[in-house]
């Protein structure tokens, strides 16, 4: 069903204001967040973990905007660049800069994955940015300081569609979304003669340009790259463009060529997440962290190097060997002359993606949820200093009354989503072509490391919440 055929959608994607009006009002949010955040810092280690939720400029970003973004990718695509800042600022500094070709190391993806890393490992892990407010705000500065530098030398959103881990992580999560942007009529794009969505005369347009992701709608076969930005739409002489419902998970069943950049930073994701449930449960945690504590002890390794070795060892080296791993025991089941390494090797990561995406987003309901008691002294006291200090002197007692009620929903939601996740994997390893193209000793090794992984967080959830 095409959504662009209902009166308010279509005219809300088809106007000059969108997403114009939005992204201007969420650029407004950006800067106010960020000045939220400015100068609010401490040393204390006790007195920062509640800062981080009594600063209310961090707790919108962490405990609200953050999940929120995840959720939606999920269920809407990649809507979040439809009113993201950042888009709008490419365009802008795009316009003036040099406006150079992207070279192919941009194109690679490899940027993405190491930026995404270095911004866990270095940003979360040694700068806290996720939890002193001022580090924050100064993140924020420096994506939009990147997304401005990146933009005046190279042409159209070249930030956007090569640069930003944010943006590509929502590309690999949208593949689920039951809706899809594409061309209506592929017989109506043949014989346009104008070419309108993608002639470089528009790609500078303030509306109705041509498509800056360096997209032509006929040829877009997933959700990965296309930032629903509706330019397209507005361009097309035609009007020959859907924005369509579909079953979800439909992205998995057509011939998806992940890059191996795309691989790595499905890894990581993988990794983050295992760490981000696990971390929730005191048991869990302890037994996720005994390897790299083990391994840091041998090496000696003291001080603050810690923060930043044990996530090399969780996100970055344990991956890199359990990929190795795999796909050379596929590789020994199929024969040397079989289907080549790196073919078991994607499988394997699109086969990650369901319970990964479904892992995130219950770390998103457990964040929103568990931080509900926070909002009210957070709201009278933006800074939150004094309400830290307050709650760390027992002066405010926080109220959990409305979490503690909500919080047999919670269980029964994420054991839901783990369960579904297990479906739609089981669903797309049966059906799917990516998988029935191998040998059956690697689609045995391929369903047992799936359900391997799958099973980390049943373990966990289940006996966290339900044990």
């Amino acid at each position: 069903m095409n959504l662009l055929k209902n009166n308010c959608i279509g005219g809300l994607f088809k106007s000059k204001w969108f997403p114009l009006v939005p992204q201007l009002f969420m650029l407004a949010v950006f800067i106010l967040l960020i000045a939220g955040g400015l100068g609010i810092t401490a040393n204390n280690p006790d007195f920062i973990y509640r800062l981080r939720y009594t600063n209310l400029a961090n707790l919108i970003v962490w405990t609200l905007w953050w999940p929120l973004i995840i959720i939606a990718a999920v269920f809407l695509g990649r809507f979040w660049c439809t009113v993201c800042p950042m888009e709008l600022i490419t365009y802008w500094t795009s316009r003036i800069g040099l406006q150079q070709q992207v070279p192919q190391f941009l194109k690679s993806g490899w940027i993405v994955t190491i930026f995404y890393a270095v911004i866990w490992i270095v940003g979360v892990q040694v700068l806290a940015i996720n939890r002193v407010p001022h580090q924050m705000a100064l993140y924020m500065m420096f994506l939009i300081i990147v997304a401005a530098d990146i933009s005046l030398i190279f042409q159209k959103r070249a930030f956007c569609s090569y640069v930003c881990p944010i943006g590509h992580m929502l590309g690999l999560y949208s593949l689920i979304s039951p809706f899809e942007w594409r061309a209506d009529d592929l017989s109506t794009c043949k014989s346009c003669k104008t070419k309108d969505c993608v002639t470089t005369k528009n790609n500078y347009q303030l509306t109705s340009r041509s498509c800056t992701s360096n997209l032509y709608p006929a040829t877009i076969s997933d959700n990965r790259d296309c930032l629903l930005c509706t330019q397209c739409l507005k361009a097309c002489p035609n009007k020959n463009i859907r924005f369509s419902s579909r079953r979800p998970f439909m992205d998995f069943f057509r011939d998806i060529n992940l890059r191996p950049a795309q691989v790595g930073f499905i890894m990581l994701i993988g990794a983050f997440v295992v760490y981000e449930i696990l971390s929730e449960w005191p048991v869990s945690f302890g037994i996720m962290m005994w390897l790299p504590e083990h391994i840091i002890s041998a090496l000696g390794i003291s001080g603050p190097m810690v923060n930043f070795v044990w996530p090399v060892i969780m996100f970055i080296i344990l991956p890199v060997l359990l990929l190795l791993i795999l796909g050379t025991l596929a590789k020994l089941l199929s024969g040397w002359k079989g289907i080549p390494f790196f073919a078991t090797i994607k499988t394997f990561a699109l086969l990650l993606l369901p319970t990964i995406a479904g892992a995130h987003i219950i770390k998103s309901i457990l964040k929103m949820s568990s931080h509900i008691p926070y909002w009210k002294n957070a709201i009278f006291d933006p800074k939150g200093m004094e309400t830290a200090q307050n709650i760390m002197a027992g002066g405010i007692v926080l109220n959990n009354s409305v979490t503690n009620a909500i919080n047999p929903v919670v269980s029964f939601t994420i054991v839901a989503i783990l369960l579904l996740a297990l479906a739609a994997t089981m669903w797309i390893f049966c059906q799917s072509k990516f998988v029935q193209k191998h040998h059956s000793g690697v689609k045995l090794v391929l369903l047992l490391s799936v359900l391997a992984y799958w099973t980390i967080f049943g373990l966990a959830i289940f006996n966290w919440r339900l044990g």
